[in-house]
């Protein structure tokens, strides 16, 4: 053959490469740009959430006679851990915090305690959204990373599988 045919069919597929692995790689992006958003969304208001436990947390403590019920949920500020476990930690508060209120009475009649409570329930809504659109594209990315060549492209791009947020019984809201 032609060394001019060989070189336009070896620059053809090239240049065939070049176009997968940019059509594969911004499709990739734009997902992982959907999930940092819903991740920073996420990350605000679990900070926002954690502020509003620390706050019950002296309300329970002066219903309650000092104890100390939230201790361990509030320390997971000073954690190293992913915003996952941050959420799964401030559900479990949440759950006993709904089962101190159940139990003390006194909880229930304090304004400060319900209207802080009632603010833990607009944002897990506003999380449980988050926590959707995060989901519904780690789905739609982690399909993609399986498969060729969009995993040739991932690992080349280092996009990795994401895990999902639980969506769970006390995200519909809290129950007081």
């Amino acid at each position: 053959m032609n060394f001019y045919v060989i070189l336009a069919i070896l620059i053809m597929i090239l240049a065939i490469l070049v176009f997968t692995y940019f059509a594969c790689a911004t499709k990739l992006k734009k997902y992982q740009e959907k999930m940092d958003k819903a991740e920073e969304i996420i990350d605000e208001n679990l900070n926002k959430k954690l502020d509003l436990v620390i706050t019950l947390n002296s309300t329970i403590k002066n219903v309650t006679g000092k104890k100390d019920y939230l201790k361990d949920y509030i320390s997971i500020r000073d954690l190293i851990i992913t915003n996952i476990e941050i959420d799964m930690k401030l559900n479990d508060a949440i759950k006993l915090i709904n089962e101190l209120a159940n139990d003390y009475s006194d909880l229930n009649n304090d304004k400060e305690f319900m209207k802080t409570l009632k603010a833990i329930n607009e944002l897990d809504e506003v999380l449980v959204a988050a926590k959707n659109l995060f989901n519904q594209n780690a789905i739609k990315s982690n399909q993609l990373i399986k498969t060729l060549p969009y995993n040739i492209v991932a690992k080349i791009a280092k996009y990795r599988i994401r895990s999902f947020y639980i969506i769970n019984k006390t995200d519909d809201g809290v129950n007081f």
